[in-house]
């Protein structure tokens, strides 16, 4: 188990936007890392989101690149729309300029499978800034988007191994999760977690008071393969 606690870094003053790229590719996929920032009086803006390529499928590398870029519009919008109605705020406004951050991390890459966690982090005033999380987990063969059940062969119980071994690492480290952690674990749908593969295992995060308290930040659990070793569709 690791915990991830996302702290905002001090964030370039430019205008415009900056694109940069850093990038790794094969024959046919090539997979790159936007930079997007900008700052004004209102808003700070630094973000690092995955940008996807698939030679022989162009449809739904727009498709996957399109729903992350509107993803990240709307929370922009949203953010800046906040800015914008505290800005004549004598007491609010002195928060100003909200900021908004990510980071995208590829935990997987080959030729067939691509995985990645984009962590987020957005402050709009109050005592701290508000964290989130999300994935994706592409098949590059079939080009789709994966959920967490098409890992695992169709009879098999995936969500109770994985409730199984969560519950065992709360209980080994009780005061690093909330007093009722294994209750919310047990109602928790667990395909509505943000997830990604390695050659290590399946890790599942966890935004703040999910399980753990806000100090642990984005929490991340790593399940290994071992695991499931008899119900696994892929193998790493």
């Amino acid at each position: 188990m690791r915990k991830f606690v996302l702290i905002l870094l001090s964030l370039l003053a430019c205008s415009g936007i900056l694109f940069g790229f850093q990038g790794e590719f094969t024959d046919l996929i090539e997979l790159k890392i936007l930079e997007k920032r900008f700052e004004n009086e209102l808003i700070k803006v630094d973000l690092r989101i995955p940008w996807l390529k698939i030679a022989k499928d162009v449809e739904f590398s727009k498709s996957f690149n399109g729903e992350i870029e509107e993803r990240f519009t709307l929370l922009v919008n949203r953010v800046l729309e906040d800015a914008k109605w505290v800005q004549n705020d004598p007491i609010l406004s002195s928060s100003l300029p909200y900021s908004l951050w990510s980071r995208t991390i590829v935990t997987y890459l080959s030729g067939e499978l691509l995985s990645c966690v984009i962590y987020v982090s957005h402050y709009t005033g109050g005592a701290h800034e508000h964290l989130n999380v999300f994935s994706y987990t592409v098949d590059l063969v079939e080009h789709r988007i994966l959920k967490l059940k098409d890992l695992f062969k169709e009879s098999f119980d995936y969500e109770g191994r994985i409730k199984q071994y969560l519950i065992e690492q709360i209980k080994s480290q009780p005061e690093a999760f909330l007093p009722n952690a294994i209750d919310e674990l047990r109602q928790l749908d667990v395909e509505q977690l943000a997830f990604t593969v390695s050659k290590v295992g399946l890790t599942l995060y966890f935004p703040p008071y999910v399980v753990s308290p806000f100090a642990l930040g984005i929490l991340d659990i790593t399940i290994p393969w071992s695991k499931f070793q008899d119900g696994l569709k892929l193998s790493f």
